[in-house]
């Protein structure tokens, strides 16, 4: 009789981890009704000076959808093309660098490789002026020659 609710048990708990994988970093189990990912970035458009002193964060955010779950390792899918990488791109910090003034665009694509959904797709403008000029040294004026007391 032992052995008959030992087996039970270890087919029941089987069933039991069988509904409730793990399907990604967020630990989302069981049946879950997610229907698609969205796309979201801190900024809906930046406006940002040239030169790396001026470089913004720049993060991204997948989440899966209905639940309003981020996915944790969302940026490892995602794929950044800007519309002119001269005026601005990411630099080697991931910062959202402008390098001259003009107008452009960042496309960011995301494919959820854990769920089969479609790309995903975001695109956001970017406006980059140009660098302020650096402010003027100081130079101490020259004594003046001539009087003498």
């Amino acid at each position: 009789m032992n052995k008959t609710k030992l087996m039970f048990a270890g087919v029941a708990a089987c069933l039991v981890l069988a509904g409730c994988a793990k399907n990604d970093a967020n630990s989302l189990t069981g049946n879950h009704e997610s229907t698609s990912v969205s796309l979201s970035s801190d900024s809906t458009a930046y406006h940002i000076s040239a030169g790396l002193d001026n470089a913004v964060a720049f993060s991204p955010v997948a989440t899966l959808e209905p639940e309003g779950v981020a996915i944790a390792n969302g940026t490892q899918n995602m794929v950044y093309t800007f519309g002119n990488e001269d005026i601005a791109h990411l630099n080697d910090d991931g910062n959202l660098q402008g390098y001259s003034a003009g107008s452009t665009t960042v496309t960011i694509t995301y494919t959820d490789v854990d769920h089969a959904f479609a790309t995903t797709t975001l695109t956001i403008p970017i406006t980059v002026s140009a660098a302020p000029p650096p402010p003027p040294s100081f130079v101490p004026p020259a004594p003046k020659k001539g009087r003498s007391h």
